[in-house]
């Protein structure tokens, strides 16, 4: 997203080197879709339905296509009754699918999400976990997301890059990422955090 640079290497997405040029950087946003930890960090207009159309108005499109959009991504959300609301009266699980909306609206080919599940209780995690599965199917859609939670790797990833201290410690099938002995060496392991428990 260019949000931040890297000190050193290169970055590639969709065959394209990210650079400062801001054409390319316009060209690559508008097929990424970032979501943030904290919705609060993402969501400002007034109503939910203005909010879900900012990125779609950015792009240029006529008002006809933005209301077809906004329509679509609150259906795909599952917020349809809630367009009017502030999105600053809605509950956490509630803007998170408000700014979801937001980037689904910009029809991308990559979703980014920075710990998608954080915060929120199991009914909302179902909730997410069902929508972002319906997107995957149907849209084409690449879903890329950061998590301290193995849970979400071991059952829901297909593949897993393990990252500590800046360094790719393991990439591949997340279940032999998980048994990994480097891997788990950082994690410690599940059965360690019982006996701890039991002591």
């Amino acid at each position: 997203m260019g949000l931040i640079w890297p000190t050193s290497g290169s970055i590639k997405i969709f065959d394209q080197l990210l650079t400062k040029d801001k054409q390319k950087l316009w060209n690559i946003r508008k097929q990424v879709g970032f979501l943030f930890q904290n919705p609060d960090d993402q969501l400002f207009a007034p109503t939910v339905k203005e909010d879900i159309g900012f990125g779609a108005r950015n792009l240029k499109l006529d008002e006809d296509e933005i209301t077809i959009r906004v329509d679509w991504a609150l259906k795909a959300v599952r917020l349809e009754d809630y367009k009017n609301y502030s999105p600053f009266d809605l509950s956490w699980g509630q803007k998170k699918r408000v700014a979801l909306a937001g980037l689904l609206v910009m029809k991308p080919k990559l979703l980014i999400l920075d710990e998608p599940f954080a915060n929120l209780d199991f009914k909302s995690i179902y909730n997410h976990l069902e929508i972002l599965e319906n997107l995957r199917k149907l849209q084409d859609l690449t879903i890329m997301f950061t998590t301290h939670n193995l849970f979400f790797v071991e059952h829901w990833a297909e593949k897993m890059l393990f990252i500590n201290d800046g360094q790719s410690v393991y990439e591949g099938n997340p279940i032999d990422g998980l048994n990994n002995p480097q891997v788990k060496n950082v994690l410690s392991s599940y059965e360690e955090i019982l006996t701890l428990l039991k002591k």
